[in-house]
């Protein structure tokens, strides 16, 4: 795809994306094979659930239908993906730490320091972590033009209770040794089909064409993905 087409593209995209409601964090072009892929990142302070991916993933496809001629994906078969930023996305600006608030980050400043904490509060120049370690909990205020690099990392386990108070976390309740639990119960899985999928992380909206060749768009719901 040529720079030109690029451009245009974003412009669209983040038209529909903002008009959804959404930020557009991230759009990405890639060649495979004959097919280009088109991935669409988007986040929001309340996240990102399946179903609203599925809207814009259509609302995007449907702009890009309507374009004709003008379309900047040109005639060649694309697969448009709409997914919300996974763990581990470089967090750059103020929203990205609001929306990481509690959660565990790693983060290098531009003299090399590298900290991980837990994020306490976030304004438009700083961000306020909470520090554990061998001498206690403790904050330390970072100004965001002096972040490096920083990401969110997995915790594997809870934090310290002391932790916990500051960020205003209710700490997670113990199981109760003498509550019996029936073992059959423990390979059942759930399968939510509420409009609340704010864990899942990629989102799919399958687009077949027609056999006049026009996309039908509606495709199967996995994840998101729109395919030309």
């Amino acid at each position: 795809m040529a720079s030109g087409d690029e451009g245009r593209l974003r412009d669209v995209v983040t038209e529909v994306v903002g008009r959804a409601g959404y930020d557009l964090e991230e759009l990405l072009v890639r060649s495979a094979g004959r097919r280009m892929v088109v991935k669409v990142v988007i986040d929001a302070d309340d996240g990102v659930t399946l179903d609203a991916a599925a809207d814009v993933s259509r609302a995007i496809s449907a702009r890009l239908d309507e374009a004709g001629d003008a379309d900047p994906t040109g005639s060649a078969p694309y697969t448009l993906e709409v997914t919300s930023p996974g763990v581990g996305r470089p967090l750059t600006l103020p929203r990205h730490f609001r929306r990481a608030r509690t959660r565990l980050v790693a983060l290098t400043t531009n003299n090399g320091t590298q900290l991980t904490g837990h994020v306490l509060a976030v304004d438009d120049a700083t961000v306020t972590m909470v520090l554990s370690g061998r001498r206690g909990t403790s904050q330390q205020q970072i100004p965001i033009a002096d972040i490096a690099g920083a990401c969110v990392e997995v915790e594997f386990s809870p934090p310290p209770a002391a932790v916990l108070h500051l960020l205003g976390v209710t700490p997670p309740v113990e199981p109760d040794d003498d509550v019996i639990t029936d073992p059959e119960l423990d390979d059942q899985q759930v399968t939510d089909d509420s409009e609340d999928a704010d864990d899942i992380d990629d989102f799919e909206h399958t687009v077949e064409p027609d056999d006049d060749g026009s996309p039908d768009t509606n495709g199967t719901t996995r994840a998101q993905e729109a395919t030309r």
